[in-house]
């Protein structure tokens, strides 16, 4: 479906030399070829996942830590919910499933569902797509089905188990926050020609996406960070009051995007091949490069900032940030340069 490559990453613009170990695990990666597998009496769950002959199938889980984490009495609970508690019914049709155990949010929805349900594009009008129950509430699954010409989709109930014949699966364009650029950059131009703001022709909208009302990863000097972004005629907008349309029109109008690390800026799948965006990060965070990676792909002008936790001893990838408003300033002026 899609050939082994090597991606290259072109470093942040303003890379400083004491932060190149933050970059480094993700300058170069080998994306794996994309296969199309067919797997035949196969069970799902409701929770979506795939098991048969009393396994759980490698392929329902995002990285295979996720599946050798489970504790053993959590995988009896699985089978016995699943085997014993739930009913049990027979889906004939063939089916396509494009997702695991962290697809359902809203990064790995689009960078890693969405990427997967591309290579199938034009075979789609052959299968039914499978997705768990709690999909069909979301409106970002909805609304990002749409352009690719699903036929029809059919959610798995809650208090369910699907025997299927035959289900297709293409496997992961790439690793988790790692791209293939022919997937991703196509999954981009399908949305965007669906939902962007084709007939905007200004200079540029520069957009702040605040994670004020997240539960983790939020900025607790704000205020003041608001203060600077007005400075430089930034608007702030919160993802959670938009729908995803208006997402995508909203950010296809920006040249340049700021957030903290999070899924609102998976927002640059919609703004111009060119454009600016800075990424505020915990100091420590040399694992969680997706979206750095992301920018690379899109042919973006990646910028950074490292920022102090509240409490030094938190995990980067929950801990809310300090942001230097100094440095904040100086790294907006490059970013407007750019």
């Amino acid at each position: 479906m899609l050939p082994e490559r090597v991606s290259k990453r072109k470093l942040p613009l303003n890379l400083g030399a004491s932060d190149l170990n933050l970059f480094a695990p993700a300058m170069d990666k080998v994306i794996p070829q994309t296969r199309l597998l067919e797997l035949r009496h196969v069970m799902i769950s409701s929770d979506g996942f795939l098991f048969k002959g009393g396994k759980i199938l490698p392929e329902s889980f995002a990285f295979p830590f996720l599946r050798r984490d489970w504790k053993t009495r959590s995988v009896i609970k699985f089978f016995a919910t699943n085997y014993l508690l739930r009913k049990r019914r027979t889906f004939k049709q063939d089916a396509v499933w494009v997702v695991d155990n962290w697809s359902n949010g809203y990064f790995h929805w689009l960078a890693d569902a969405l990427t997967r349900l591309f290579v199938m594009r034009d075979r789609l009008d052959e299968f039914i797509l499978l997705l768990p129950w709690d999909y069909e509430g979301r409106d970002f699954v909805q609304s990002s089905l749409r352009p690719f010409g699903v036929n029809e989709v059919e959610f798995i109930k809650r208090e369910e188990v699907l025997r299927c014949r035959r289900v297709f699966m293409p496997t992961h364009t790439a690793p988790s926050g790692h791209y293939n650029e022919e997937a991703i950059s196509g999954v981009r131009r399908l949305l965007l020609q669906a939902y962007g703001d084709a007939d905007y022709h200004g200079p540029g909208e520069r957009i702040y996406i605040s994670r004020g009302r997240a539960r983790k990863r939020r900025i607790l000097n704000e205020e003041a960070v608001l203060d600077i972004l007005a400075e430089f005629e930034f608007q702030t907008i919160y993802a959670e009051d938009l729908s995803f349309e208006q997402q995508v029109k909203v950010c296809s109008r920006a040249h340049y995007l700021v957030s903290n690390h999070g899924a609102g800026l998976t927002n640059m799948l919609f703004i111009p091949q060119g454009a600016g965006v800075l990424e505020l990060r915990h100091h420590t965070d040399c694992v969680n490069n997706c979206y750095f990676s992301l920018s690379s792909a899109l042919h973006l002008n990646y910028f950074y900032q490292t920022c102090r936790s509240g409490n030094n001893s938190e995990d980067p990838h929950t801990a809310d940030l300090v942001v230097d408003p100094n440095a904040l300033r100086a790294n907006l002026i490059l970013l407007l340069g750019s």
